[in-house]
């Protein structure tokens, strides 16, 4: 499946990525936040989740690793 999700992107290249997406859903349930910071560097390296919203004694940081796609 395929899935386009509306995003703030700061790179200078297009990124093709994939995640295991049950994965990457429990990491999205357990967040109580409606927006996320989604740290990637290349398509082959995990990416980070850290959500914008932390109550102060509460610091997040999640890793994803992606899975390999046909391009």
């Amino acid at each position: 499946a395929t899935e386009t999700i509306a995003c703030q992107y700061d790179g200078d290249e297009t990124m093709h990525i994939a995640f295991n997406g049950r994965f990457l859903s429990e990491i999205l349930n357990v967040l109580k936040c409606d927006e996320i910071y989604l740290k990637l560097s290349t398509p082959s390296r995990s990416g980070i989740i850290v959500p914008t919203d932390e109550a102060e004694d509460e610091h997040l940081l999640m890793l994803i690793t992606p899975i390999m796609i046909n391009r």
